[in-house]
């Protein structure tokens, strides 16, 4: 249906547990190998909060046979792109090279996972690097705000812990406690590895075999179910716009409704012809940007409107949202929702011309639904979204008092938590 959008993805679970998945697309000239562990900050207690993170950033910094400085130079000599990120509920290395050099990069992606060494000097090198990166994030205020409002929807929860962790644990961590953290995290049973492009299937699941086959093959325990809270936290700061987040409690992605709040969000807050784009920021000029969002987990989710403005304006901004809030309850119109339908489509079909985004597809799929999810499969659902289970979501997710409001900067005048329940009330 796709031509060389749709070609042939396998996937293979090993005895180990390990799960193998490719995407072969011969007419790519690249290859990206993707490697995602199921453990992030979630899985992280209120002691070691910010360990993923730094295991991380420390899987970079040398192994049994290269250095930091080798694996930095071959990367650089096959010109490739190599990174990592840590989220609540995974940590995933990846790299993307030319075809001829996919065997090559998972040389040493793999090197880095199963060898590395946790010098003590590095170490200490990038305990100072992550501190920085704390400290930018906390200098950036529509990056910390998201923060603070994940801790005040998930009180005293690992979900709603920083991914970063603390400054007093990131300055006192020692290798010892990295290692077994990684010992006792990372796992066959745990760990999915995709490759997507111009690739030979069998020669790469022969070559992963190898390299993982004396891997550590425990069970590892899984996070704590998540339960939301909502409440508020505003964070006095003096900044020339002041953040602000309004959450909801939304759904998780194994629910049946989920696409349908992807649409919602889409239509309230989604792009330029949006409904809160279109009324805060192009007839009322309130705002240089506006969008909602749903983010969703296996167990839970969130639905939220964020926005950055003149604080003399924080009680009009909430008027206006709660009222366009309460109208996508009410009144929707089909070309509203197509539009929605195209971003969707859109985004997900181009995004299949990038090996990189082909790959994170794949273990995305095998950690959050355990099999793959092909774009039809995606699409029809997307297309069976209509206007009765449009509004039928929108009265779900208003209908709960539990909100969380959350803002940074000088916010005083802002209304009570109890006036905007209120004001919420369908």
């Amino acid at each position: 249906m796709f031509g060389i959008l749709m070609k042939s993805v396998d996937c293979l679970v090993r005895q180990n547990g390990l799960t193998i998945a490719t995407d072969t697309v011969n007419e790519f000239e690249s290859a990206t190998i993707s490697l995602l562990v199921k453990n992030g900050s979630r899985n992280e207690d209120q002691q070691n909060n910010g360990i993923s993170h730094f295991l991380e950033h420390m899987a970079f910094k040398g192994t049994s046979t290269r250095t930091a400085r080798d694996i930095a130079e071959e990367f650089d000599m096959i010109g490739g792109y190599f990174n990592a990120y840590t989220s609540r509920t995974s940590t995933v290395y990846y790299a993307k090279v030319l075809k001829g050099d996919l065997e090559k990069a998972t040389d040493i992606l793999t090197d880095i996972i199963l060898n590395s060494t946790f010098a003590k000097e590095e170490l200490e090198r990038e305990r100072e690097v992550i501190l920085q990166e704390l400290c930018m994030t906390r200098d950036t205020p529509d990056d910390i705000v998201f923060d603070y409002f994940q801790e005040t929807a998930f009180k005293n929860q690992p979900i709603g812990r920083s991914i970063l962790g603390t400054e007093e644990f990131i300055k006192n961590l020692g290798r010892e406690e990295l290692y077994n953290y990684f010992k006792n995290r990372y796992s066959t049973k745990n760990t999915i590895i995709s490759a997507a492009g111009n690739l030979d299937a069998e020669k790469f699941n022969n070559l992963i075999d190898e390299k993982f086959k004396n891997f550590q093959t425990d069970d590892v325990s899984k996070y704590e179910k998540a339960s939301y809270s909502g409440g508020e936290l505003h964070v006095n700061k003096d900044l020339e716009q002041s953040q602000f987040l309004m959450g909801f409690e939304g759904l998780s992605y194994l629910d049946e409704c989920f696409y349908d709040l992807q649409i919602l969000a889409i239509i309230l807050g989604g792009g330029m012809s949006s409904r809160l784009f279109q009324e805060i920021r192009e007839k009322r000029g309130l705002v240089y940007n506006i969008s909602a969002f749903s983010s969703s987990y296996s167990d839970c989710g969130i639905f939220g409107v964020y926005s950055a403005l003149d604080s003399k304006n924080i009680n009009l901004l909430i008027d206006l949202t709660i009222q366009e809030l309460l109208n996508v309850t009410e009144e929707i119109d089909d070309m509203e929702i197509e539009r929605a339908k195209a971003q969707v489509r859109s985004n997900l079909l181009m995004s299949m011309e990038s090996t990189t985004s082909r790959a994170k597809k794949l273990c995305n799929n095998f950690a959050m639904f355990g099999r793959y999810i092909s774009n039809d499969e995606i699409l029809k659902k997307v297309d069976s979204v209509s206007v009765e289970s449009l509004k039928k979501i929108a009265k779900q997710i208003l209908s709960k008092n539990n909100i969380t409001i959350t803002t940074l900067g000088n916010v005083a005048n802002i209304y009570s938590y109890n006036k905007i329940i209120d004001k919420l009330k369908l």
